[in-house]
């Protein structure tokens, strides 16, 4: 092959070498894998903003205005999780914990903490 004449794809002189071939099947390889790795990357963006569209806003879960606790009561904590609003108050010398719905509001169940008595 001379040096000023250009390969052409449609000359049957053309022949690579195995060596050529070979770099050639490589590069191949490498940007399918490169193509690839970018799909999957892309894939698991949808799926985040899919999943994230389609999840309850705070506002929906979320939507009692308020809750209420006995008259006089200290408040010891609040928690609100899956919700629920949970909360602990103390009312003289007893401890409750009052779990509420967060949406509607309504009183799910009132816990009692009571002393244990020792067990000889």
């Amino acid at each position: 092959m001379s040096a000023d004449k250009p390969l052409d794809a449609n000359d049957e002189n053309n022949e690579l070498t195995p060596e050529v071939e070979a770099v050639i099947n490589r590069a191949r390889r490498s940007f399918g894998v490169s193509v690839l790795v970018l799909m999957v990357g892309f894939m698991a963006v949808a799926g985040a903003l899919v999943y994230r569209l389609n999840q309850k806003s705070g506002d929906d879960v979320y939507q009692a205005q308020s809750v209420g606790v006995p008259q006089g009561a200290t408040i010891v904590s609040a928690v609100v999780q899956d919700g629920l609003i949970t909360l602990t108050y103390k009312l003289g010398d007893v401890t409750n914990i009052r779990v509420v719905n967060a949406t509607s509001g309504e009183v799910v169940r009132d816990i009692a903490i009571i002393a244990e008595v020792p067990s000889n």
